[in-house]
């Protein structure tokens, strides 16, 4: 795929997902083969990854892209995700994404999911 495409397609899904256009959203997503990897979820369905969403997206009141690197059709973001669990916090998220045959095949978010895990106990 040409870079260019790839580059399209990682701008329009984490557009979709800021504006919490989740049907957009899922349009981006590779229909087999999918895979979302975080601390504290793993889905290898992209149907059920954008349920989870709808559901934990909003303690996000919003994110801001600090840095993008790409290589071919690998990026990975540096975002500032501001959220609220007790209370507001901005957290470093650094999202890898794998583009393949048009679509996002793999999301892999890094981060400290400390305070995630407790609420989740």
């Amino acid at each position: 795929m040409e870079s260019l495409q790839a580059v399209t397609i990682i701008d329009a899904y984490l557009d979709a997902m800021a504006k919490r256009d989740y049907g957009r959203a899922r349009s981006y997503l590779a229909n087999e083969g999918f895979e979302y990897l975080s601390p504290i979820n793993h889905f290898s369905s992209a149907d059920k990854f954008m349920a989870y969403i709808e559901l934990a997206t909003p303690i996000v009141h919003r994110f801001d892209l600090r840095k993008t690197f790409r290589d071919g059709d690998e990026f990975c973001h540096i975002l500032s995700v501001t959220s609220q669990i007790s209370e507001k916090r901005t957290a470093t998220v650094v999202q890898w994404s794998l583009i393949s045959e048009g679509k996002i095949q793999r999301l892999e978010l890094i981060f400290d999911a400390y305070e995630y895990k407790i609420l989740l106990q």
